[in-house]
């Protein structure tokens, strides 16, 4: 399991996880949550994802992302 506390300062964060409900999307810098999404289709959380960290990207930030060892 991912524990956010183990991410750097400055440093963001994209997880994807899967639930019982669906596929849950979660934006974190510094201990704060920025963005979170439940989505049904794991496509559509993955590109939502992706269009995060890259728009984090541009701007000049770290991102890691991180999902689920069986959904990727």
């Amino acid at each position: 399991m991912f524990n956010p506390s183990e991410v750097p300062k400055d440093t963001h964060s994209v997880e994807v996880r899967e639930e019982s409900y669906g596929f849950t999307l979660a934006h974190r810098c510094n201990s704060r949550i920025l963005y979170v999404a439940t989505y049904h289709n794991h496509n559509d959380a993955m590109r939502q994802a992706n269009r995060i960290a890259d728009q984090e990207q541009a701007d000049g930030h770290e991102v890691i992302m991180v999902t689920d060892a069986h959904i990727s």
